[in-house]
């Protein structure tokens, strides 16, 4: 009798292998700046580091004198120019003080004046119509008189009146006259002030230019003696080997006292907080890889302990492998076979796989979950079209022609054809014959 499997939903996946070696993020062999001895190695072997943290000083006392001189350059550089921007700050503080001295006081005595000259002539105008007044007085008293219609005395009373204007209104010309001079002595104050606010403004003015231009003139020079030390600093600092990260010292080749060549290797450095597994792929198999795929990392070896992960990034230009790397990867073809750089980043450190090792990768590129599944064993295939045997409650066994999704390596995606529950008959040797035929239906 033919074994009988139920159709289940489960998981399935597509999978691909590959060998890596370990390392850790930012992993690097950091090598001499330049030829000389080594002064001291500032770490040991296991040390964790900071970005920019020293780690090995070489050996020259000369640029250490040259830079201590030019810092003391700076530093007097720096007095000169601090004493020149405080004459700028005192030069603008009696600018300011002269621009706001102003002739606000002699400017109001010089309206005071134009308003007493104003009601001066005013007066005048009043003073000469009653004049007018007084003599048209007397003139008709005249008249009067020499008819003999009034007393002398009235005549002579109006004389006396009109005299007393006429009086008046010289007093009040002369008013006005000397009103007239001290308001244009007043404004003749007020141009000499002007004049001489003007003077000391522009006094100012050209103090504050040259505070300026000395200023200047100093910064410029402290920005020469910085870009002077700036140079002598990078000098040193070929001296003075620095961590480029935060990180792990994992390897010193070097020790103090010995001499270095150009480029000589001193020290492996490398972020213990993630590890990463270097891959070579194959064209092939790149072609199916994308960044963020599941990956999964072991040991190579039996019953290796797993560690999670992703593809982190994937070189879009493929280089022809040499020998060592076709060693690190098992799908790599002969020497000289394209291949293409990828990395794989575990998600988190696993403190057990040894740096430089060679792993295992198995890199997740499709995956489905709660889907119909079958055992590949199951599926037939007719005029290419494939087909499981369906095998009823009553036992008959009916044809189905199915549909597949992703294909796995022992279990397929069913898409269409089957439902979880039904029971599918594992083909044998005589699951074709006639009697079989005479028993099925197709379905879709």
């Amino acid at each position: 009798m033919a074994p009988v499997v139920t159709v289940e939903r489960g998981n399935i996946e597509t999978t691909i292998n590959e060998s890596g070696i370990l390392e850790l993020r930012g992993q690097q062999t950091l090598k001499s700046p330049s030829e000389g001895a080594v002064e001291q190695v500032l770490v040991k072997l296991g040390d964790r580091v900071k970005a920019k943290q020293p780690l090995i000083i070489l050996r020259n006392p000369e640029r250490q004198t040259i830079l201590a001189n030019q810092q003391l350059l700076i530093q007097k550089q720096q007095l000169t120019l601090a004493n020149n921007r405080q004459k700028v700050a005192e030069a603008q503080k009696k600018l300011e003080v002269a621009k706001k001295e102003n002739n606000t006081n002699k400017q109001l005595q010089i309206q005071k004046q134009r308003l007493t000259l104003k009601g001066n002539r005013q007066k005048v105008i009043e003073v000469e119509e009653e004049l007018k007044d007084e003599e048209r007085k007397f003139q008709e008293l005249e008249a009067l008189d020499k008819k003999g219609f009034i007393p002398k005395n009235e005549l002579r009373t109006q004389d006396e009146q009109l005299r007393r204007a006429k009086s008046a209104v010289r007093a009040a010309q002369l008013t006005v006259n000397s009103d007239t001079f001290e308001l244009q002595n007043l404004q003749i104050e007020l141009q000499n002030t002007q004049q001489q606010m003007q003077s000391k403004i522009m006094e100012a003015e050209s103090a504050l230019r040259e505070a300026q231009l000395a200023v200047n003139t100093e910064t410029r020079e402290l920005e020469r003696l910085q870009l002077e030390l700036q140079k002598i600093q990078q000098q040193l600092q070929n001296n003075v080997l620095s961590a480029p990260i935060d990180g792990e010292v994992l390897d010193i080749k070097i020790k103090d006292g010995e001499g270095v060549q150009l480029r000589t290797n001193m020290l492996t450095i490398g972020d213990p907080t993630q590890e990463l597994v270097s891959l070579q792929l194959s064209t092939l198999n790149a072609a199916k890889v994308r960044v963020n795929q599941l990956a999964s990392i072991s040991i190579i070896g039996p019953n290796p302990q797993s560690f999670e992960g992703r593809v982190q990034s994937l070189s879009p230009v493929a280089t022809a492998s040499s020998g060592s790397e076709n060693q690190n990867n098992q799908q790599s073809g002969q020497p000289g076979q394209a291949t293409v750089s990828a990395k794989v980043r575990l998600n988190k450190p696993s403190r057990k796989l040894i740096l430089g090792s060679q792993v295992n990768v198995e890199i997740v590129l499709q995956q489905r979950q709660n889907v119909v599944v079958l055992n590949t064993e199951a599926i037939q295939r007719s005029e290419e079209k494939l087909y499981v045997l369906v095998q009823d409650k009553q036992g008959k066994t009916h044809k189905k022609n199915i549909t597949l999704g992703i294909e796995g390596l022992t279990e397929v995606e069913v898409t269409s054809g089957l439902q979880p529950g039904e029971q599918v008959v594992l083909p044998t040797t005589d699951s074709n014959s006639p009697q079989d035929k005479s028993q099925e239906s197709d379905s879709e």
